[in-house]
């Protein structure tokens, strides 16, 4: 259906279109906000650069665009978009194909729907059913909308009679203070101010760092490195893969505002490690990390992805640093706090694809262990948020805290 004849129609419809191009650059990004950079038409279009033009699922009345998301569908056998991975150790049929929402291999999705009450649970519903039918008609087991920020995975699942939210990871953020590290360092404990301290310090002995735009001929230099390190961690693609994602998003506007650390060893002066970072309002996005196996760098990786980027933001304005998935034992405990993630299911058939206690209990577990990974990280407990998952019965006060017990993840 093209986007002409979704936005006649009075009533609430949905249709799917060819590429994110099909779909005009300001309706689509009406519906965003600032924290939903990796949702914007610029960045699914630069995804599509590197994976070939996707579907989008576009929904509209009166002649409006309320509501659109991306759909595709994952092969992995193991890993961050294989479901049996994503929601053990619950029970279902997570090795049948899904009908995937959100960016293609995207791990952090948002809602890019209308904010107009009544009209967004209504635009929700109808995606939602949408999906689901076209799931049906293509034989597949159900609907998976992963790596949502828990409140919106909710508020979508209220939407439909049959959908579930699921807790499934977290995202790591760090609040950025105006003087950045200095702040976060005044409001540390003893210990933890003189360990990041000393990570600074052994590595701008040996190293400086320089901040850039992202260009061509920086893509040159840092593909290298950043496909070195994808590498390690067993992602294929080279150097070619790396390009190829990054000219994509300076073609389709997403890397306008990329800005990239460069670390140089003194006694060289060649890049050896890089990260990326992409800004939108007040946060910053930091995308991708990469370097040499050079020892003359120590503590490099803390150095561009946390400590240079918390005082970069402080010095413009910016008040949220997105470090992304995993939130690492690592990043929490120099900051970061961790923010629930959700993925939202819906079966093909009539009935859930989990059952009601399972699915509670699975939440108020996953809840709990993450609770109880930020204390040992000496973060403050984590806020609201992650309370909203815990059964009454479970939630800790001021007089349970010392006493939950300590569990694994």
């Amino acid at each position: 259906m093209s986007l002409r004849a979704l936005v006649r129609d009075v009533a609430p419809v949905t249709g799917t279109v060819t590429g994110a191009a099909a779909i005009p650059a300001e309706a689509w990004d009406a519906l965003t906000g600032p924290a939903d950079f990796y949702s914007s038409r610029a960045w699914v279009r630069g995804l599509e650069h590197l994976h070939g033009q996707g579907r989008v699922l576009a929904a509209s009345r009166a002649g409006q665009l309320t509501g659109v998301v991306p759909i595709w569908q994952s092969r992995d056998t193991r890993g961050l978009f294989f479901l049996a991975d994503m929601t053990a150790p619950l029970p279902g049929p997570w090795q049948q194909e899904m009908l995937w929402l959100g960016t293609n291999r995207g791990t952090s999705n948002a809602l890019t729907c209308t904010r107009t009450p009544g009209a967004r649970q209504r635009t929700l519903r109808t995606l939602l059913d949408s999906a689901r039918g076209l799931a049906a008609a293509e034989g597949l087991s159900g609907v998976v909308w992963p790596y949502l920020a828990a409140d919106a995975a909710r508020e979508a699942a209220a939407c439909h009679p049959l959908a579930q939210a699921v807790l499934h990871s977290a995202d790591a953020v760090v609040t950025v203070p105006g003087n950045g590290m200095a702040g976060l360092e005044a409001a540390a404990t003893g210990k933890d101010r003189r360990a990041w301290r000393r990570e600074q310090r052994l590595f701008h002995a040996h190293s400086a760092i320089e901040w850039t735009a992202l260009s061509p001929p920086v893509i040159q230099l840092i593909a290298p490195l950043l496909a070195h390190t994808r590498d390690k961690y067993g992602s294929a693609g080279g150097g070619a893969w790396v390009e190829r994602a990054l000219a994509g998003q300076l073609s389709s506007g997403a890397a306008a505002s990329a800005v990239v650390a460069l670390a140089r060893p003194r006694r060289t002066a060649e890049v050896a490690a890089a990260a990326v970072y992409y800004r939108r309002g007040d946060w910053l996005y930091g995308r991708y990390w990469g370097a040499k196996d050079d020892a003359s760098l120590p503590y490099a990786y803390f150095n561009l992805s946390h400590y240079a980027a918390v005082d970069y933001a402080a010095r413009y304005g910016v008040r949220h640093l997105h470090l992304s998935v995993p939130a690492s034992p690592s990043k929490i405990a120099r900051t970061a706090r961790p923010s629930p993630l959700a993925l939202v299911l819906l079966p093909v058939g009539r009935a859930p694809l989990i059952g009601h206690g399972l699915l509670q209990e699975h939440n108020d577990r996953f809840a709990r262990q993450w609770w109880t990974r930020s204390r040992t990280a000496r973060q403050a407990p984590p806020d609201a948020v992650w309370r909203a998952w815990m059964h009454a019965k479970h939630r800790p006060g001021h007089q349970e805290r010392d006493a939950l017990p300590h569990l694994h993840v």
